[in-house]
């Protein structure tokens, strides 16, 4: 119980800061260049719900942070999603998907702390603890990546 606890407070420390993210509707840039390179996200297993969908796309020093580039998808299509983000640098980065199914803004858990929301990440997801950005690390080229994200939802 303890170890599960510890998992799912983890998970809660990898979703939050995209949780601010999104909420404030921002997408912060690394620069100034007016050229951007697209990172084209396929998510799959989107249930259907009112709530939000919120995306961020971090480097290394702004992964579980609240800079990155993000967007907030506020219908969305159960089944498979394709959202498109623009950055403007090339290199290692990771993909955070966090689906507010209650649409109260944070991310739900029981009093026992069972996820009530859906997320997912870009890279091998671990299933024994919340990721590190090693785990699910990208890497977008000049022309940009495709990237795949199979959503979790709780059972």
């Amino acid at each position: 119980m303890f170890v599960q606890t510890l998992k799912k407070a983890a998970i809660v420390a990898f979703i939050t800061p995209m949780a601010i993210l999104g909420a404030t509707s921002l997408a912060f840039a690394a620069g100034d260049n007016k050229e951007t390179i697209p990172v084209n996200v396929t998510l799959e297993g989107v249930q259907m719900s009112d709530g939000p969908l919120y995306i961020s796309v971090q480097t290394r020093g702004q992964y579980q942070g609240i800079k990155g580039y993000g967007k907030v998808i506020q219908k969305v299509t159960p089944g498979q999603m394709s959202v498109t983000l623009d950055i403007d640098t090339s290199g290692e980065y990771a993909v955070s998907v966090w689906h507010d199914l209650n649409n109260d803004g944070i991310f739900s858990m029981t009093k026992d702390y069972k996820i009530e929301d859906g997320w997912g990440a870009s890279g091998n997801v671990p299933t024994d603890r919340a990721p590190v950005f090693d785990d699910v690390r990208i890497t977008v080229g000049g022309s940009g990546a495709n990237v795949v994200v199979d959503m979790i939802y709780p059972t």
